[in-house]
Parts: structure tokens; sequence; C-alpha cells
């Protein structure tokens, strides 16, 4: 069953098999020569974790809105940030 890929290549199962075949050999198309191991970057660029304090009960309320928004609570805070940083 063929795959469409997110910018809209249609991959056939033989073609993903040739892949396979050669990624395995150690061989790469024409053009990629680095490898990244670990989970893609979420947002293009690398990320840098901040951290700050703030009372339980207000840490409830943010969890309990980022579910409401069906959101992680990085996503959120996220969110906010951004929405702040326009604004400014």
């Amino acid at each position: 069953m063929p795959i469409t890929t997110k910018n809209g290549s249609v991959v056939s199962d033989e073609q993903l098999e040739a892949l396979a075949e050669m990624f395995e050999r150690g061989e790469w198309p024409a053009g990629e020569t680095r490898v990244v191991r670990g989970r893609p970057l979420k947002f293009g660029e690398e990320l840098a974790s901040v951290t700050f304090k703030i009372p339980r009960r207000e840490l409830s309320e943010v969890d309990a809105r980022a579910k409401h928004e069906g959101m992680s609570r990085s996503d959120y805070l996220r969110r906010l940030v951004d929405r702040d940083l326009a604004l400014a």
C-alpha cells in the first residue's frame, strides 16, 4: 500500500524496501550526508530549558487549562510566551 509523505510524495512498498536495504548497507541518497540521532526538532530549532517556580495551586490550574486546550503543559506555556512577545 503506497504511503504519502508530508511533502506529498508517494512512496511504494517496493521503494521503502529498496531504501531500507540501501540504508542497512550504509549507503545514502545523493546529498544526504548527515545522520541525526534522536527525536526530530519540534520547532525547527534547538530548544532551551527554562525553569521557574510557581505555587502548586497555580501549577494545577495551568495543567487543567492546558488539558482543556488539548495541549501539554510545555506547549501551553510556550503559547503564552509567544502571545506575550507578539504583543511587546
